[in-house]
């Protein structure tokens, strides 16, 4: 396996731990450098959240890439140990902090600013993107600036059709894996219930 390290930005070429128990997937460095190049001009100063954030490697490049805060939420204590070990070895301990906790839970907190980009990346077809689909409309750490992406397999519907206080607008596709970026529609335009979800924008060129 190619050794996990930091891709560009200040902290680039520094090497990353991977939690021990090789359970979880990091992200390929062809789809994360493709989406950090996508996300570039919406990097500096943002607040960016990390679900399902395994060794931390998604939010640690948003941080090296000027970010201004990330938080990082796995449910797994050995993910928590190996995300912070990261954070010390690039030198971003003050600009992270680990939520160890299930990100539904995480989801439900009042307490937080609210963030500009998340990146949801769960095992894949686990059942795991169904019940945050459903708790992102309401949840009080998101606004319809907020820009989400999520990295699934091309076989994991989101469904995203049937939701309309969601709205795609990009995708992107590496193989068998699918980058889909949407945000939440806010309140004044999203359809009535019953009435059908319009059609989604036509998905961005497959790299």
């Amino acid at each position: 396996m190619t050794a996990l390290r930091v891709a560009t930005g200040t902290a680039k070429g520094r090497p990353l731990k991977m939690p021990r128990g090789g359970k979880t997937r990091p992200a390929m460095n062809r789809v994360k450098q493709s989406l950090f190049s996508i996300l570039a001009a919406r990097l500096p100063d943002c607040r960016f959240l990390d679900l399902f954030a395994g060794s931390g490697s998604l939010g640690i490049e948003a941080l090296s890439r000027g970010a201004s805060f990330a938080a990082f939420v796995d449910h797994s204590p050995e993910c928590a140990r190996t995300i912070r070990e990261n954070l010390a070895l690039t030198g971003f301990t003050a600009q992270g902090r680990v939520y160890c906790q299930d990100c539904l839970k995480f989801l439900a907190r009042p307490d937080l600013e609210p963030f500009d980009l998340v990146c949801i990346d769960p095992p894949y077809l686990k059942g795991l993107l169904t019940p945050i689909l459903d708790a992102l409309p309401s949840c009080p750490l998101f606004t319809p600036r907020t820009i989400f992406i999520i990295e699934r397999q091309k076989k994991d519907d989101l469904g995203l059709a049937g939701r309309p206080a969601l709205e795609l607008f990009d995708e992107r596709t590496f193989g068998d894996t699918v980058l889909t970026f949407f945000r939440i529609r806010p309140p004044s335009l999203a359809p009535a219930t019953g009435d059908p979800a319009p059609a989604p924008p036509t998905p961005g060129p497959s790299a």
